[in-house]
């Protein structure tokens, strides 16, 4: 069920995630469709200027706060302009290997290929994987999917489907597992997450079965799966409502300090 802005207070006050020190809270969110809305170009995304705000605050007053992006890093640097946050571009995922590298570079040689007889449709390479956009083509994700399947290479890639982008890249590989690799590190005592798409399905997995504190926020859209947000614990409308749950934190830190 959606929360209406007016009851997010309740919704985070009643968190478990809200019962440990700010501290030793870490923050981790999405960028795109959770802090700005998802536009028909890309490059034209910006955050809203509150929720930047909120996570400039935030920076000073939780232990940590993450935007894990499938954005390349440096589009992120450009685009959350704020010291303290750290930036975790191409949904953190680490250098595919020889062999991984060598299929991902034919996948793009013969989807870059296939794309230039679908007017609208193009492809971005990131340093670990390739998104394929088709938001401007009047294709349904499947008809996509189902042209792009054959040139992956056997189980050496894997093609994932989100808000009009499918997301190419290693088998087993997301943000869920980013954050997984980062966390021990971190030692926190409470961690809190948002994220809106298909892409952040391994984070929502992974935070929900956290056996400290937590909290997994999603981010709805018209466009958004059934089923994505069966592991969140609060599902809000759009980066209007995830902004208004990044107050409710900040107002929770600032009189918990």
């Amino acid at each position: 069920m959606i929360q209406e802005t007016e009851e997010l207070t309740h919704a985070w006050l009643d968190s478990p995630a809200a019962s440990v020190p700010p501290s030793e809270l870490i923050l981790v969110t999405d960028f795109d469709g959770t802090l700005a809305e998802v536009v028909p170009d890309p490059a034209a995304a910006r955050a809203r200027p509150e929720a930047l705000e909120a996570l400039q605050e935030l920076a000073m007053l939780l232990a940590d706060v993450i935007v894990l992006s499938s954005r390349p890093p440096a589009q992120l640097e450009s685009l959350v302009p704020i010291s303290g946050v750290r930036l975790i571009g191409d949904s953190g995922l680490a250098l595919p290997r020889h062999a991984q590298k060598e299929a991902l570079d034919r996948f793009n040689a013969e989807a870059a290929r296939m794309l230039q007889g679908i007017p609208g449709a193009w492809l971005e390479a990131k340093p670990a994987s390739t998104a394929v956009h088709f938001r401007n083509t009047n294709m349904e994700g499947e008809q996509m999917l189902a042209l792009l399947r054959p040139l992956l290479d056997g189980a050496r890639l894997a093609a994932a489907l989100g808000r009009k982008v499918i997301e190419v890249h290693t088998p087993k590989a997301g943000k869920g597992s980013a954050l997984a690799a980062l966390l021990p590190g971190e030692d926190p005592a409470g961690v809190v997450c948002f994220g809106d798409d298909e892409n952040d399905r391994s984070l929502f997995e992974y935070v929900s079965a956290l056996d400290i504190p937590h909290m997994a926020v999603g981010v709805w859209s018209p466009e958004a799966p059934p089923d994505l947000f069966e592991r969140c614990d609060l599902v809000v409308a759009g980066p209007r409502g995830a902004t208004a749950v990044l107050w409710e934190i900040v107002d929770w830190a600032k009189k918990s300090s």
